[in-house]
Formats: structure tokens, C-alpha cells, sequence
């Protein structure tokens, strides 16, 4: 894996699935300038925004225009059919199956001067966000 960070600036993003990932999903990604879908049968309330497009029904689309998929959903069915649309040229990051990602997040926050980056390969998101808490104490004292 190669640390980066990207210019999502007028990117489409899709996000399957519509519970806590997905929100905080949503939450990383409402800032970037991309446009974001959410597409699932239902969706947190907390999901919203100006950027934000909810579709508000089970997942049977074409993903072929998006350049960014996040698969957030507990349905293996659902999983597998996004999987089986993926293109070589999307980023596809599946939070139920690292081995289905050809990327993750880092956990990351802002101080004043910097954007603070943890990361663990992906092997322990907890550990990542343990450390991110901890180091936002660090800075902000």
C-alpha cells in the first residue's frame, strides 16, 4: 500500500448501504467537493447534505460511472453483486472484506497546521482510531 491523499473535487462516489459505516463514511467524504450517492433500503437520518444524493431502495444499479464505491452493507448477496460490477479503474473499498479493497481509510483529524494520518495497514481500524483519539489530546493540550 502507498499512503496518498486524493482531489475528490467533482468525483461520483456511490456508498452501498446506509447504516453507522455508511454515515461515517458519508461524514469523511461531505467536504471533498465530490458528489456522493447512498444507495440502500434504508438510510440514517443523520445521512444528509447538499452534496448528498439518498436512494432510499435495495440495491439493483449500475455502478459503472462512479469512480469511488464504498460497500457498507451486512448482506453478503449485496456485497458480492457490487463486487461482480467493479471496473479496473474504480477504488472500491469493502468494509466487511479487506480483500475486496483496492484501498482504506486512515483515521485522521486536523490541528491547526497539519492533518494528522494513522494508519495499521487496514489489519485494525480500532487500534487506528484509539491512536487518533490519544494524539487529538496530545495536540489540542
Amino acid at each position: 500500500m502507498y499512503p496518498v491523499m486524493l482531489d475528490l473535487t467533482d468525483k461520483k462516489i456511490v456508498i452501498v448501504g446506509g447504516g453507522r459505516i455508511a454515515a461515517r463514511k458519508v461524514n469523511g467524504l461531505k467536504e471533498t467537493g465530490a458528489s456522493i450517492t447512498v444507495i440502500a433500503p434504508e438510510i440514517l437520518e443523520t445521512i444528509n447534505g447538499e452534496t448528498i444524493t439518498c436512494i432510499k431502495e435495495p440495491f439493483h444499479h449500475d455502478l459503472s460511472h462512479f469512480d469511488m464505491i464504498f460497500i457498507a452493507t451486512d448482506d453478503a448477496e449485496v456485497n458480492a453483486r457490487v463486487m461482480k460490477q467493479i471496473k479496473p479503474h474504480q477504488l472500491v473499498n469493502d468494509c466487511t472484506n479487506k480483500k475486496n479493497s483496492n484501498f482504506f481509510n486512515m483515521a485522521s483529524f486536523r490541528t491547526d497546521d497539519a492533518r494528522i494520518m494513522i494508519s495499521t495497514d487496514g489489519k485494525s481500524p480500532e487500534t487506528s482510531k484509539k491512536l487518533k483519539e490519544r494524539l487529538k489530546l496530545f495536540f489540542n493540550s
